[in-house]
């Protein structure tokens, strides 16, 4: 086989390169990159130590130590030819502080997805720290809803809305993009990892807000054994030790903007 420089390749190479959410091959027939996304995001005042922990080198926290619980309901996604998939994640403000670049934005600490494809493409090509979970989102009432992250039927976290109320709907963030700390490790035993840094995903522009509303809520994550969860047990109960010192905003958006995270660089 022959490797094509204009293309990107993923496992199994053997097959050539492989369609997804910023490259398509003959055959596919993407509608252009915008989906339509539902989330629903509670933030909580911790501790600053706590947080220090969970960043990377060169990366700092930018304001107040405010962690951000998002559960992201995507639905009519193009590289998937119109199905959707759900998203779990808890993001950090930071600031990255390089040699060269100097930028603020939400620090993906790890984000639980449904669906293998976003995963994969997202772990490789883009950095994330994605992970495996069981999802789901359903109604828990008139105005409340509730979100829950499972693995093999053990329940980890929750997150429930109460008391959701629509209000006029706010611009989005103008920060400078998501940042990720990617890490391929070795394949010999004990050696240095393959690829490892920091990585911005740049904000998009054109994100449309279609609905707004504000809520009360609660997330919950549950301290969680081995054997529950054998790969991950120590990310979960990490953030179920995390202090909560005051409770923050619920914020319940419906948006329109485009998903496939091009303009992607290593920050140095």
């Amino acid at each position: 086989m022959k490797f094509d420089p204009d293309y990107t390749y993923r496992m199994p190479v053997a097959f050539g390169p492989m369609p997804g959410p910023r490259q398509a091959l003959p055959g596919c027939a993407p509608r252009g990159g915008e989906a339509s996304i539902t989330s629903y995001a509670l933030r909580f005042t911790t501790t600053a130590e706590a947080l220090a922990e969970l960043l990377p080198p060169r990366f700092t926290l930018n304001g107040e130590p405010v962690v951000t619980v998002e559960y992201t309901e995507l639905t009519d996604v193009p590289w998937l030819a119109g199905r959707g998939y759900d998203t779990f994640a808890v993001k950090l403000p930071v600031r990255f502080e390089g040699r060269e670049d100097d930028v603020t934005g939400s620090f993906v600490a790890v984000v639980w997805e449904n669906m293998a494809d976003p995963i994969i493409t997202g772990r490789e090509e883009l950095g994330y720290a994605k992970l495996f979970a069981d999802l789901t989102s359903r109604p828990a009432g008139p105005d409340a809803h509730r979100c829950e992250a499972s693995w093999d039927g053990h329940a980890f976290a929750e997150l429930e809305f109460e008391r959701i109320t629509d209000v006029p709907p706010e611009p989005a963030s103008t920060q400078d993009g998501v940042l990720n700390f990617g890490y391929v490790p070795g394949v010999d035993a004990g050696s240095a990892p393959d690829r490892t840094g920091a990585v911005l995903t740049p904000a998009v522009d054109g994100v449309e807000v279609l609905g707004q509303a504000t809520a009360t809520g609660r997330v919950r994550f549950v301290r969680s054994s081995w054997e529950q969860l054998p790969t991950f047990y120590n990310v979960v109960n990490v953030l179920e030790r995390l202090p909560v010192l005051s409770q923050g905003e619920c914020v319940v958006r419906r948006l329109r903007r485009n998903i496939e995270n091009r303009g992607q660089r290593r920050l140095v």
